[in-house]
């Protein structure tokens, strides 16, 4: 799921950008995206997703105009207009809950075609079908988590932070989950909510059993950064040192992009040699990873 564009209000320096298979980074320095992998549309996300080609997505519209801002709508959202020959593509779990909520019906067979067909919006990067499918859905069945789940990080994508927020922590309560904590850590931080409660959120993840070590490290980097923000950077050096040594010698996109973060907070802090190092080490595994060479050519001179 992914897409947006958020207030300039909250924003802050300190993460590096992101590239394909992890969220990337507004100038805040949190995830801004938790873009599912190529191979695996749903498993970074964590809410449902339809099949790698969207379930009707083309024809896919809602009958009024663009969605309000959530709070602003005096009705309730319009019903989407959703293709009759297409079946919803939904993990099992969220099917069966559908129907236990619903019941077996032709109501709950829409909303599982629009949450199928929101979800995989959000993967193709098209906030203009999602939002307005998600919207519906979350009117119509507001105790299902994946739904809270997918319209937050549609609200999150298209940088509206204080519904996505909602949402989000929705999630979190009707599932007991706390997958989507660096979400909310990051929107915490765009709301000024406070270094503690952004604290909070990021530690829970990053510090859960069997938590997806991709969002472990998203969590990671929102903590040290809010750290550094609140003018501890040496904190947030510490925070990063203490997930990569967890993380062990992995060379996966997340771990170069806590390395990175490392890097850039160790310049901040009037440490290039430190610096420098954790650069090269990215350098050394991946090349054309952001513009590290550029960052150690900058360092050098």
């Amino acid at each position: 799921m992914s897409q947006g564009q958020p207030p300039e209000r909250g924003r802050r320096e300190s993460t590096p950008p992101r590239g394909r298979g992890a969220p990337r980074r507004d100038n805040r320095g949190g995830p801004r995206t938790s873009r599912p992998d190529a191979e695996d549309p749903g498993r970074s996300l964590g809410a449902p997703t339809g099949a790698r080609t969207p379930v009707g997505l083309d024809r896919a519209k809602a009958r009024a105009g663009a969605l309000p801002r959530p709070g602003r709508e005096s009705t309730a959202p319009p019903r989407p207009e959703l293709p009759e020959d297409e079946e919803p593509q939904l993990p099992k779990g969220v099917r069966r809950e559908i129907d236990r909520v619903i019941g077996r019906s032709r109501r709950g067979s829409d909303i599982a075609l629009a949450l199928s067909i929101g979800a995989a919006a959000i993967d193709e990067e098209r906030l203009d079908v999602a939002l307005p499918m998600l919207a519906w859905v979350k009117h119509e069945a507001p105790r299902i988590a994946a739904v809270r789940e997918a319209y937050g990080v549609a609200l999150y994508l298209d940088e509206q932070f204080a519904a996505a927020l909602s949402e989000l922590q929705a999630y979190k309560r009707i599932s007991g989950q706390v997958d989507q904590n660096h979400l909310i850590a990051d929107c915490l931080r765009a709301l000024d909510r406070g270094v503690d409660r952004i604290v909070d959120a990021a530690a829970e993840l990053v510090h859960a059993d069997g938590a997806p070590e991709d969002r472990r490290a998203e969590a990671a980097i929102v903590w040290a950064s809010a750290l550094a923000d609140d003018g501890d950077v040496g904190a947030g050096r510490a925070v990063l040192r203490a997930y990569l040594q967890r993380a062990g010698a992995g060379q996966g996109e997340h771990v170069l992009r806590a390395r990175y973060a490392l890097a850039e907070l160790a310049a901040r802090d009037g440490d290039p040699r430190d610096a420098a190092e954790h650069y090269r080490t990215v350098l050394a595994i991946d090349p054309d990873f952001l513009d590290v060479s550029d960052r150690i050519d900058a360092l050098e001179a």
